[in-house]
């Protein structure tokens, strides 16, 4: 019986236990020294009072800039979410990548208001309704600061354009940031054109 107990529990899906509440973590125990100075450590700059900016109803997550970067003499694009102008403008025109080039991800950010517990990206490629690549990478866990994060997509390489007629044109993709509590905090479309 105890072993299907445990097969049970097993087949569960991840349930993170506990607050994303800064005040509530650094509450806990508070008569702990080292435990305190030890959440103070793994808080940041969030246990010294910096939750981001205070004034921004945007919360927890806010994308401060997409780029995609070539691994050629190619300029950078670059887009800035934390606007309405900025996201209008990535939706409008997108990202165009010569057939063959290598590029990556290149986004910023900041975690505001509470912690971000497993924050994770994911990225789809469709053409024509019909998905040709899926990939997922994890950020990481976050407490709220002011100053901003940044990670690649890939992180060790590159990604490659298709090449060839056939894989010409335009493909459609979706970006979303989901936390390790499966809330999606952010998720926005873009054209994605191959050219010769």
């Amino acid at each position: 019986m105890a072993e299907l107990d445990a097969t049970a529990a097993r087949n569960q899906p991840y349930a993170p236990r506990g607050t994303n509440d800064v005040d509530a973590i650094l509450k806990q125990d508070d008569a702990d020294e080292s435990l305190q100075r030890y959440k103070a450590q793994l808080l940041g700059a969030a246990a010294q009072g910096d939750r981001g900016d205070a004034s921004d109803p945007q919360k927890p997550l806010v994308v401060t800039e997409f780029r995609v970067v070539f691994n050629s003499p190619a300029p950078d694009q670059v887009f800035h979410l934390d606007t309405r102008a900025g996201k209008d403008h990535l939706k409008k025109t997108g990202v165009a990548v010569k057939e063959g080039s290598e590029y990556k991800f290149r986004l910023s950010f900041r975690v505001q208001h509470e912690i971000l517990p497993g924050l994770k990206y994911v990225n789809r490629l469709k053409r024509m309704g019909m998905k040709t690549a899926a990939d997922e990478l994890v950020i990481g866990s976050y407490a709220p600061q002011t100053e901003p994060h940044s990670f690649e997509f890939p992180r060790y390489d590159w990604l490659e354009a298709p090449k060839g007629m056939m894989y010409r044109g335009a493909y459609t993709a979706s970006d979303r940031f989901v936390d390790g509590d499966g809330r999606t905090h952010l998720e926005y479309d873009y054209p994605v054109k191959v050219t010769k």
